[in-house]
């Protein structure tokens, strides 16, 4: 019985090849041309490109202010969230230490103009005397001399008294211009280093944004320009104030700020805003269907081109770059030319070196429907 089941098995493939030769051993089955659906490539100058960037919306002014003396803080006014005006009183020092020096300094200016006083009154009574050789030219000198170090020790003293005022005037920290408190650092009873941030300031008016945008991109910006920003997806009108001349070491990009006018959308500092640029391409390739794509080694695209062998249409692998791709199109260069007929459908039914016919796109896909309603 296995005997017969071997026999069986070699018989088998041997009647089948049998009768597909004829008598003199060449095969009676003619191969079919496959019909294949075809595009020509469309020569093209370029392609539209879109872009879109993203950045942040900032307050037009922000400042970390602190007073620029050191002291122990007295007074806070404001609480985060408050909204002041300019020159408002935010915080205060304890001025204590500085009003003992400025009395201090105004005793000490007192006691210098009075002094000066007296020598400018001995002089002229010493330049009398001198006129009536009553004094010594000697005399005269050390008089006039005394008169102008006094002056100078006065000058001395009226500056030494107008600095502490000046302190006195910046132990208060006013607003230097109108804005909102976002951050306070410190409350009423610690002590602060000069300098030191105590508020932080943002201005409410005309926020703007900061995108970081491709060198190539920025060039056809035009500061003065009006633009469409989309902040938290709603579209908002900007204008270009400047792009800065530097490029950004970390992301590679150039920053065009915009100032936002919108009285209608509420933005905050910190929101995303994001840019979407339209421009044309300048470079020479070829659009062909997504469909006619296929996937090459090393993350390469090909296509497969109908080419005439000995009066036979025969497909031919072109290796092909993509430069841009759209929703059903691509723009993409390499080894074609102008009018190469691209397989556009059912790239996965053939390949290279296969034998084929042109058909209509509706035709093939016809014939596709009724194979596939044919298959049980």
């Amino acid at each position: 019985m296995i005997r017969q089941l071997r026999l069986g098995f070699l018989i088998g493939p041997l009647a089948l090849t049998v009768s597909a030769c004829g008598e003199n051993g060449s095969s009676t089955t003619e191969v079919q041309a496959v019909p294949v659906a075809t595009v020509a490539a469309e020569t093209a100058s370029g392609y539209p490109a879109s872009s879109s960037y993203t950045g942040r919306v900032e307050a037009r002014l922000d400042s970390h202010l602190g007073f620029e003396i050191g002291g122990l803080l007295a007074s806070v006014n404001v609480d985060e969230g408050a909204s002041v005006k300019s020159g408002a009183a935010l915080a205060v020092l304890d001025t204590a230490r500085l009003s003992a020096q400025e009395a201090e300094a105004r005793a000490a200016f007192d006691q210098v103009r009075a002094e000066l006083e007296l020598a400018e009154a001995t002089y002229a009574r010493t330049v009398e005397a001198f006129d009536y050789k009553g004094v010594s030219k000697q005399q005269l000198d050390e008089s006039r001399q005394q008169v102008a170090a006094l002056a100078a020790a006065a000058n001395v003293a009226e500056a030494r008294l107008e600095r502490i005022s000046v302190d006195i005037d910046k132990a208060t920290l006013r607003a230097p211009f109108a804005g909102t408190i976002v951050h306070r650092a410190a409350d009423p009873g610690a002590v602060l280093a000069p300098g030191q941030t105590l508020i932080t300031l943002q201005s409410s008016d005309n926020p703007e944004a900061r995108i970081g945008v491709a060198p190539d991109a920025a060039g056809g910006l035009v500061p003065g320009d009006s633009y469409t920003l989309f902040v938290n997806d709603e579209p908002v009108t900007a204008v270009l104030k400047t792009v800065v001349p530097r490029r950004d070491e970390a992301t590679r990009t150039v920053d065009a700020i915009f100032s936002i006018d919108e009285a209608s959308v509420v933005l905050r500092p910190g929101d995303l805003a994001r840019f979407d640029i339209e421009r044309f391409v300048e470079t020479t390739g070829y659009w062909v269907p997504t469909s006619a794509l296929i996937e090459g080694p090393r993350g390469l695209w090909q296509g497969l081109v109908v080419d005439e062998q000995d009066g036979e249409q025969v497909l031919v692998k072109h290796t092909i770059e993509v430069l841009h791709a759209s929703e059903d199109r691509v723009f993409v260069r390499g080894t074609l030319e102008a009018g190469d007929l691209l397989v556009s459908k059912g790239t996965h039914r053939v390949v290279a070196g296969q034998r084929v016919s042109l058909e209509p796109a509706s035709a093939l896909a016809s014939a596709a429907d009724g194979a596939a309603g044919s298959q049980p």
